[in-house]
């Protein structure tokens, strides 16, 4: 069940978010936020492991501009079906950048 974030309309958000997971060696992680459910591929993050190392990280920014209804944010955790185990934290920072009043920024 994903954990979900509500935007509230109103304001354009900047969402900045940063993961930090052990997966298998010569393995990955991949990290996609997800707009109402739908997935959002040009957000994404993949994380590769090397051979040495199990360590991965994934960190990026977007912004949102919600309008009129709210918004619901939330992230997706992909990795290959050989992982047996992945340990996971995270942080996610929302700011409201801006008041949107009509169809602008203020």
């Amino acid at each position: 069940m994903d954990t979900k974030i509500i935007l509230e309309p109103g304001y354009l958000y900047l969402i900045d978010f940063i993961f930090l997971a052990t997966p298998e060696a010569d393995s990955f992680m991949q990290i996609t936020p997800k707009i109402n459910g739908a997935l959002k591929l040009l957000y994404s993050f993949f994380a590769p492991t090397g051979s040495a190392s199990r360590n991965a990280s994934a960190s990026g920014s977007f912004t949102i501009p919600v309008i009129e209804d709210s918004a619901a944010v939330s992230f997706n955790l992909t990795y290959p079906e050989s992982v047996r185990n992945i340990d996971i934290t995270g942080a996610i920072s929302v700011t409201a950048l801006h008041k949107i009043t009509g169809s602008k920024c203020r």
